[in-house]
């Protein structure tokens, strides 16, 4: 950029370079801002969803008012310097890499290093709320028009320059909360600055924190940023985060737990949101209830809407299946479905969630599992005429087979839907079946779900942490 752009109201739209990163063929659209889905990405969208679904102004003002959150994106497309079409390819094209949006931009040639940590600055202060954002936008375009530093712009548009003052920034929360040290900081904030991966991705992977420990620390900032909470309780609410976490990986349960980033899979809340069993509205203030009296979201469902414990254990269980790629979001939600509507445990909802939507029909495969751990010692000719019908038709009668099994009192409960577990990990290719029935044995002798044997087996990451 030469400095000599016009006003955001008459920038024209940055084509992309052909020497850009970036698949244009690759670009998704954008979200409307009236989606009823819970978006998964970041604790701040989590904390903006009820206002998302809400048919409000799409003004400057009423979004940051809504979220007390600017976005950098947002921020360089007020002041003209890239357009929202570039603003969406970048986002869709690079969302997967986990490289951060300022990242994009420089590589791209779109903004220099200088103007993004110029942008940046202003992102803070707005943040902040040492600094409106009509203010911000128009001292951020003053220094784009005119390369300047951005000292100069406050002076040359008639606005005098906030003083520091206590930060309201990640890495600030974190150590005031006694998480992380000023040392451990210093070293993930230059490799924030030589690569431009997020502070908190940096974090993460470097087993300094936990992802969850993580999302808890950005949605406090940003409601603490929006004055739904003061900075003290929400550096207290990161503090006694943390400290639950030490306390909870010493339990035998989570013997093998590791802080580590983790795939993009879906918060506590999101799940039992997508599922219908919490409204947006019961959703944002159990968040703040949890952070502004440093207690687990759990309990903070618990008193905000009764949320029953079965559902929130069961959703501890579904989140570490997700992280292992052992199960699909959608699946979750059947599961949930399950126990909501058909009074279903845990145990059984999850193994007929996870084949409900195999299409072949996986009986046989399944019968000769249980055959060969010793668990079923009958011959076909002695099943009963209705097991016999499941195992020959073509389509899937896995479900409809455990229930005729229990039925005949050929097998209990748990055995059937062990196996029913194990036959869905074998089908998407996560276990081999010489796996399967070293797990499906371990779990039937020992009386344990399924998917716990296959972590004491060590096929399953512990990515989530029990309390009991």
């Amino acid at each position: 950029m030469d400095g000599s752009q016009e006003d955001s109201g008459n920038a024209p739209k940055a084509e992309l370079p052909e020497s850009t990163l970036i698949d244009v063929s690759a670009a998704r659209p954008a979200k409307s801002p009236g989606q009823s889905k819970l978006p998964s990405a970041t604790a701040l969208r989590l904390a903006a969803v009820a206002v998302e679904r809400a048919d409000a102004s799409n003004t400057k003002n009423a979004l940051l008012h809504a979220t007390g959150h600017v976005r950098i994106g947002d921020l360089l497309m007020y002041a003209g310097l890239v357009s929202f079409d570039f603003i969406q390819t970048a986002l869709s094209s690079f969302e997967d890499k986990g490289l951060p949006l300022g990242k994009v931009l420089t590589k791209s040639g779109y903004v220099t290093e200088l103007q993004l940590r110029s942008a940046l600055d202003i992102q803070t202060l707005i943040n902040e709320r040492q600094l409106p954002l009509e203010v911000g936008v128009k001292v951020l375009t003053e220094a784009f028009k005119n390369s300047v530093p951005l000292s100069d712009a406050f002076e040359r548009s008639g606005v005098v320059q906030p003083e520091d003052h206590l930060s309201n920034k990640l890495g600030q929360l974190l150590i005031d909360a006694q998480v992380v040290d000023i040392v451990l900081l210093d070293q993930a904030l230059d490799v924030n600055q030589r690569t431009g991966l997020p502070l908190g991705h940096i974090l993460c992977y470097r087993g300094i924190i936990s992802q969850q420990l993580l999302e808890t620390a950005l949605l406090g900032q940003q409601l603490v940023r929006r004055g739904s909470i003061k900075r003290e309780q929400c550096i207290k609410a990161i503090g006694e985060s943390n400290k639950r976490e030490l306390s909870l990986e010493k339990l035998p349960n989570n013997i093998g737990f590791k802080r580590s980033m983790l795939r993009s899979s879906p918060r506590i809340g999101e799940l039992l949101f997508e599922a219908e069993l919490i409204s947006d509205g019961e959703l944002l203030e159990s968040l703040q209830s949890s952070l502004a009296g440093a207690k687990a979201s759990g309990k903070a469902m618990a008193e905000v809407c009764g949320m029953k414990r079965e559902y929130i254990d069961a959703s501890v269980e579904l989140q570490e299946m997700i992280d292992n790629n052992m199960l699909s979001s959608a699946l979750a939600g059947d599961t949930y479905v399950r126990m909501k509507e058909f009074g279903q445990n845990f145990h059984r909802a999850v193994a007929e969630a996870s084949v409900s939507r195999i299409l072949l029909n996986p009986s046989r495969k399944m019968l000769n599992l249980l055959r060969e751990t010793g668990d079923l010692t009958v011959s076909d000719d002695n099943l009963p005429a209705e097991v016999k019908e499941r195992l020959e038709v073509n389509y899937n009668q896995a479900i409809e087979l455990c229930k005729a099994l229990v039925s005949a009192k050929i097998l209990n409960e748990h055995v059937v839907y062990c196996a029913l577990r194990a036959v869905y990990l074998v089908d998407c290719e996560y276990l081999t079946e010489e796996r399967a029935l070293l797990a499906l044995d371990m779990a039937c002798r020992n009386n344990l779900l399924f998917d716990e044997a296959v972590f004491r087996l060590g096929w399953k990451q512990r990515t989530r942490l029990r309390d009991s």
